[in-house]
Formats: C-alpha cells, structure tokens, sequence
C-alpha cells in the first residue's frame, strides 16, 4: 500500500462521520445524507483501487 491509499483509508471513516453529524444537525435530509456518503464511498473506492 502506498501514501496515497493509507491516506484514503484514514479519511473515508472521517468523510461518512462528517455525514452522520450533519444530518443529525438537521442539515441534510436521510436521502442527501446517504447519497453523499455513497457517493464519497464509491469515488474513495475507485481511487483506492486505480493507485
């Protein structure tokens, strides 16, 4: 594994928790929140595996 993927690894767990807090602040509704955490799953995905 190189930088770039540990780095990947380290921030994702961080991308989807910035998710859960703001749409339990009400800022983003149930669909958003889970399109934007799919969304940040599957381009971290996709990077991680073209490394």
């Amino acid at each position: 594994m190189n930088e770039a993927q540990i780095g990947l690894l380290i921030i994702t767990p961080l991308l989807i928790g910035m998710v859960v807090l703001l749409y339990r602040q009400g800022v983003m509704t149930r669909s958003g929140a889970a399109l934007a955490a799919l969304a940040s799953v599957g381009t971290v995905a996709w990077l991680f595996f073209t490394q």
